[in-house]
């Protein structure tokens, strides 16, 4: 294959379009059985092969000109990622108890889609001019305050789900670009504490003997409430920060003050978070962490679903029972089935070997995106390439890991296999993003 001729066949990456439409061939298929008892069978569909041609289109434009307009924009796309995220909040619908839909005459849009593939952009430009401070915690700091207002308006819909996705891209840019381990991990541990401690919380308060029995798990249960445990808390993490200094001073060990006293900070602000969510979290989102600690204490309400998702899969065996065929999906129990949960549609229908295939098709979809940020002509479209891999890779562990009943059920869908509209074509536009920054990998393009 010549490049050099500037030949189309050199400018498209084929092997990305080949994965992601056998990937939207297989889930429509998935789509098509996993719906057909449904009521509104016909508007599903109507709505899926809408938003094919919808993402289609925008895959096709953003191949079609210059990424780099995107980095000479920025400022606008971040202006227009914050807009339709207060537009949400004032004219969205509320659907599952979250307002995170605009009504539009065909379709309901979900602008958190949207701002994320706008975020990314925004976050390479911005990481890309201040590429000589990269060694620095200010440019971490930076990153992280870029992303924190689209985050804060994210979590006011509520949208726990779409919030999560954020955290692998900023992390995984942060890190292409070059930032110190020490405040990648100060980030990831502030992630940590935020969404760890709800989770522990839930698990104390599914046996209720060990906080009546520990008067420590009852006042660790109690932080959760921000009264005065919770203050004492604080107290105790910054007394505990002076006192590890003034040890090291003692044994002459060399650590800067500064390190202490962020230290003291993250985690203060991390327990703060971690109250916060868990005080929003909803009925619902809870008994996800339920089915998630403890299936068997609710094994036909909150552990339903993933329990009904294993038995799919672990029916379907080598060969499946068929497209069409499956008893799961077909008869009801399998609840969520075109959406959250058709990773398990396929394991029944198609067996072992549909989801070797599927995996095998995300591996190369993943492969290409790595590789054509290994090419990018630029370090703009090299951050852009990783923060697109980071969503998908951490899309396609939630969503393959909660139907095993390997992580808590979190709602984040399958990238082009599940049904929604507003993923499936915010998916394509960030596809023909990374494609068009491979056809112009080499300069002269």
């Amino acid at each position: 294959m010549k490049v050099e001729g500037g030949s189309f066949r050199g400018r498209v990456d084929w092997a990305l379009i080949g994965a992601w439409a056998g990937l939207v061939l297989i889930g429509t298929v998935a789509i098509l059985s996993a719906a057909s008892p449904l009521p509104h069978y016909g508007q599903i569909l109507q709505r899926h092969f809408l938003a094919l041609g919808v993402g289609s289109l925008l895959f096709l434009l953003a191949l079609g000109f210059n990424y780099q307009v995107f980095q000479d924009q920025s400022k606008v796309l971040y202006a227009a990622a914050l807009t339709v995220l207060v537009a949400v909040l004032v004219l969205g619908q509320v659907q599952r108890g979250t307002k995170g839909w605009i009504r539009l005459p065909f379709f309901s849009f979900q602008p958190a889609e949207l701002a994320r593939i706008l975020t990314t952009l925004v976050l390479a430009a911005y990481l890309d001019r201040r590429a000589q401070r990269s060694g620095t915690v200010g440019f971490v700091a930076g990153g992280v305050a870029l992303v924190l207002p689209v985050l804060a308006l994210i979590m006011l819909q509520p949208d726990f789900s779409t919030t999560l996705t954020f955290f692998p891209m900023l992390i995984g840019m942060l890190y292409c670009a070059g930032a110190p381990l020490a405040p990648l991990g100060a980030t990831a541990l502030y992630g940590g504490v935020t969404l760890g401690l709800p989770l522990l919380w839930t698990l104390i308060m599914l046996h209720p003997a060990w906080s009546t029995s520990s008067g420590f798990l009852d006042g660790f249960l109690r932080l959760r409430d921000m009264g005065g445990p919770f203050v004492a808390a604080l107290v105790f993490i910054f007394a505990a920060a002076w006192l590890a200094w003034r040890l090291t001073l003692q044994f002459r060990v060399l650590v800067p003050p500064t390190s202490f006293a962020v230290g003291a900070l993250i985690l203060s602000a991390g327990l703060a978070s971690a109250a916060l969510v868990d005080h929003q979290l909803k009925d619902y989102q809870r008994n996800r962490f339920v089915a998630f600690l403890l299936p068997a204490a609710d094994p036909r309400g909150a552990s339903y679903n993933v329990a009904q998702a294993q038995i799919a899969i672990g029916s379907g065996g080598l060969w499946g029972k068929g497209v069409f065929s499956g008893t799961q999906s077909k008869l009801g129990f399998l609840p969520e089935r075109h959406t959250d949960f058709i990773f398990a549609v396929i394991g029944e229908e198609m067996g072992f070997l549909g989801t070797m295939a599927v995996l095998a098709l995300y591996m190369l979809l993943l492969w290409r995106m790595v590789d054509t940020a290994r090419q990018a002509r630029d370090r703009y479209g090299y951050l852009v390439c990783c923060g697109m891999a980071s969503i998908f890779g951490f899309h396609l562990l939630v969503n393959v890991g909660m139907c095993l009943g390997f992580v808590p059920v979190a709602g984040i869908p399958l990238p082009l296999l599940s049904y929604g509209g507003s993923n499936l074509a915010m998916t394509l536009l960030a596809l023909g993003i990374v494609g068009n920054i491979y056809s112009r990998r080499y300069a002269f393009y």
